[in-house]
């Protein structure tokens, strides 16, 4: 949840992979409602009543007690729970398979619920589809192999399965796509690093990947984002160091580790 605008928030959903709902709740709305008059700011609600709010330092006592008289029981149906479970371990097809076998039993709220489940993972498949086209049109096909895999599983029933299998056949028969997919995988390591400010072991990783991905797309992209990281003075950044910039994770000249791609 956030009050951020539509414009700053739909990138950050795409450029993190994020699958659960995000809701938006502009001019302090959900603040208003919680009666929020300082930051860090917690509170207990049970359905629409709200129980208690305050500091979180403060919130032991509360927590508990109306952790007590809060339900235990999961607030979806029980008989969907293979579904849900499997679709939170990432298991796509034994989900939807669950799912559909489920279907012709259910009846009320929990049909009402199973509509839209199926609806929110059909939708998911799409988007994972269009963005695994996406990125293998960018020249990161590991990443758009990853997309995708989820959902091709042995009696899969998600739509339009052919066409991505097809695609995916297209590549792996290119002679160059082993070095792709391993190029692919340190890249993913070093964009880990990056986020972890461990910029000295992210371009050791950018230079693995310009190596393993041989002469395709993704040598370029990892060069690209290495070269990056060094133009930024980012490897030898200390958080903790009141020179070097946090703003830009710049190094200060005392901390700050020359590198070369």
């Amino acid at each position: 949840m956030t009050d951020e605008p539509i414009e700053l928030v739909a990138p950050w959903i795409e450029a993190n992979n994020v699958t659960h709902p995000v809701v938006i709740l502009p001019d302090g709305a959900l603040e208003k409602v919680i009666g929020v008059t300082g930051f860090p700011t917690s509170a207990v609600f049970f359905g629409t009543e709200k129980k208690w709010t305050g500091h979180p330092g403060g919130s032991g006592g509360a927590l508990s007690q109306y952790a007590k008289e809060g339900r235990k029981d999961s607030i979806y149906p029980k008989k969907l729970s293979k579904v849900f479970k499997a679709w939170d371990k990432a298991d796509r097809v034994k989900a939807l398979a669950e799912l559909k076998k489920l279907q012709p039993k259910l009846e009320g709220e929990d049909a009402a619920w199973a509509t839209r489940m199926e609806s929110f993972m059909l939708e998911t498949c799409a988007k994972d589809f269009a963005a695994s086209a996406t990125e293998i049109d960018a020249g990161y096909w590991y990443r758009g192999v990853q997309l995708v895999q989820p959902y091709l599983g042995k009696g899969s029933l998600y739509p339009e399965l052919d066409k991505v299998s097809a695609r995916l056949a297209e590549l792996q028969a290119n002679k160059i796509y082993a070095s792709e997919i391993a190029g692919g995988e340190a890249v993913a390591k070093a964009e880990a690093l990056v986020k972890q400010m461990a910029f000295v072991d992210a371009v050791k990783a950018y230079k693995s990947a310009v190596k393993k991905g041989g002469e395709g797309q993704i040598s370029q992209h990892a060069l690209a984002a290495g070269q990056e990281l060094i133009n930024n003075r980012n490897p030898g950044f200390k958080p903790t160091c009141p020179n070097c910039k946090g703003k830009t994770k710049s190094a200060c000249s005392k901390h700050y580790e020359e590198m070369k791609m």
